[in-house]
């Protein structure tokens, strides 16, 4: 009878040790779809579409869009009659956006940033990463600009008059 007891009690420990073994799964992280087009509703650090910039106030315009084969084309107006066209690639990771500019140094964006989806995929958060000293994105840094943006198809005219 002493020998049951000893097997159940082996038995009942391996099971409950047994599991305890397995490797944690590693939890997945599942980039968001940004591909679309979209148009800049707000900016934290921009105010209500403007900019202060040496003490006069300039009225900003931005859509983007972002393409499925990783290219973008941004339309940018600031405080004048016609909107600037830029166009570059941009790549995600997980939930970091990151770009190059084309152009002949295919130069960087200024910064990543934390993005989020919001309203059922209606509206694109965008948080700029600060970088330490080595260039290295740095989680721990506060973020220094958020901008909001909402899924709208860039107008005709603004591609039209773009230079």
């Amino acid at each position: 009878m002493r020998h049951y007891i000893i097997t159940i009690s082996a038995a009942i420990a391996a099971m409950l040790w047994l599991p305890s073994c397995r490797k944690p799964v590693a939890e997945e992280i599942v980039s968001p779809d940004i591909t679309g087009e979209w148009k800049l509703e707000s900016a934290e650090s921009l105010g209500e579409n403007a900019v202060v910039k040496a003490s006069e106030t300039i009225e900003v315009s931005v859509y983007v869009a972002f393409e499925e084969d990783g290219t973008f084309e941004l339309y940018q107006r600031l405080d004048e009659r016609r909107f600037k066209r830029y166009e570059g690639t941009w790549t995600l990771e997980g939930k970091i956006l990151s770009g190059l500019y084309d152009g002949k140094k295919s130069t960087p964006w200024a910064s990543p940033y934390a993005i989020s989806i919001e309203d059922g995929g209606n509206a694109l958060a965008m948080s700029c990463m600060s970088t330490n000293q080595a260039g290295q994105q740095d989680p721990a840094a506060q973020h220094h600009e958020s901008s909001r943006y909402v899924r709208t198809s860039i107008p005709e005219s603004v591609r039209e008059e773009a230079y």
